[in-house]
């Protein structure tokens, strides 16, 4: 099976009560059924694939209609999303597996904040659950008995972490699993009943993320193709925002001015925590204080090809000592202007957004990942020893 991703959200015990689960669609033609709930229809192989493998209970009501979209393998495919999968056709494949369900868990489990992260390491096997060698993961007798019951490894996938406490979209913890298409989620308060296991609502976050990334081609390209950028960053929260930028390379890093915000982001490479930047390694970010018609400084650094940074990148350069400390001395007289793009995402411990940044150097374009991180080794509260860090690619469009 080939990966492909996966989003969040509990299924809402008073829908299925109230007989949602016994909705049937309005017919549209002998192949083709619409659902008033979301507007959307589905047809053909989609709509026998929803039929033979759970329907509404496993797959959710259909969020979009059918769509060409690329993947991460680079591809394009005929796809459909639904509130819990996103179907998939393979023409490559012989029937009945011309039909794939992408892989919403394992993406979703890469772009969260795992509340538990050793849950995803393999383990040993335990007394009385379900082993599986392919993943070194157990599943307890409930879980496994859903998912046996509703489709096994075809619907749902491998175990890919161990049942761990996390805290849901509304507020309260269950105990949940992830598998490479799905989150299990068990839910004592219907306990007794058969809703007792539900599984994680996926569609809507990872079609609203698909969406907001489309609107820069460069961003998502990277993003698609480097899972190492999607689980550091996380998802998009909102859409690429275009504006003014400016751009000046330093001995050991970068200084990246968005005017938008005007905020300037110092950039260092190869430090370790604790030696500048209070504690922080890999990036900070200031606010732009100079104003124009202020004194622009700027002048020639202690031998050729070195100069001091001017404008607002030499404020904070010059007020700084752990910055010069970091950066040391600006490798061109002046920054690179060019308009630029930023976009927000989600993944962080609760401090500045993660970013994806573009950014024109005098040696090309690039797009920086910058985004916040606990080291392995854990933290405390009083200290969280947050790491501040960046990474840079090539923009894969140029």
């Amino acid at each position: 099976m080939r990966t492909a991703r996966a989003a969040t959200l509990p299924v809402i015990l008073s829908l299925v009560l109230s007989g949602l689960l016994l909705a049937v669609p309005a017919a549209r033609a002998a192949d083709a059924a619409c659902f008033p709930e979301t507007g959307h229809c589905l047809q053909g192989r989609f709509l026998a694939y929803w039929q033979a493998h759970g329907g509404l209970a496993l797959n959710g009501y259909p969020l979009s209609d059918e769509r060409q979209e690329r993947l991460e393998d680079g591809k394009v495919y005929t796809v459909q999303y639904f509130e819990r999968v996103r179907m998939e056709y393979h023409p490559e494949n012989q029937p009945p597996y011309d039909v794939e369900l992408g892989q919403f868990g394992r993406y979703r489990l890469r772009t969260s904040r795992i509340d538990n992260p050793g849950a995803a390491a393999p383990v040993q096997p335990q007394p009385g659950q379900a082993y599986f060698q392919a993943t070194g993961h157990n599943v307890a007798p409930d879980f496994y008995a859903y998912w046996q019951a509703n489709g096994g490894l075809a619907q749902f996938g491998y175990p890919l972490s161990e049942e761990f406490p996390q805290l849901l979209d509304d507020g309260k913890t269950y105990a949940v699993q992830y598998f490479e298409r799905a989150r299990f989620e068990r839910h004592p308060e219907n306990a007794g009943t058969p809703y007792s296991i539900l599984l994680g609502q996926f569609g809507r976050q990872v079609l609203t993320a698909g969406e907001l990334l489309a609107g820069e081609p460069s961003f998502d390209a990277l993003y698609r193709s480097t899972l190492g950028v999607q689980a550091q960053i996380g998802r998009p929260s909102g859409p690429a925002l275009h504006g003014p930028g400016a751009y000046q390379g330093f001995q050991r890093g970068a200084m990246i001015w968005l005017g938008n915000s005007r905020q300037i982001y110092v950039l260092c490479g190869g430090l370790q925590t604790g030696q500048v930047l209070s504690g922080i390694r890999g990036y900070n970010y200031f606010v732009d204080s100079w104003n124009e018609g202020d004194d622009p400084g700027g002048k020639p650094g202690p031998q050729p090809g070195l100069y001091e940074p001017k404008r607002g990148f030499g404020i904070v350069w010059r007020e700084n000592q752990r910055v010069r400390d970091c950066l040391g001395y600006a490798t061109t007289a002046d920054e690179t202007g060019y308009t630029g793009t930023v976009q927000q995402f989600v993944r962080s411990f609760g401090g500045a957004p993660n970013l994806l940044l573009s950014a024109t150097a005098p040696e090309g374009r690039f797009i920086y990942a910058i985004y916040l991180e606990r080291p392995a080794g854990g933290c405390t509260s009083a200290d969280p020893c947050l790491q501040y860090l960046y990474e840079r690619y090539p923009d894969p469009a140029q």
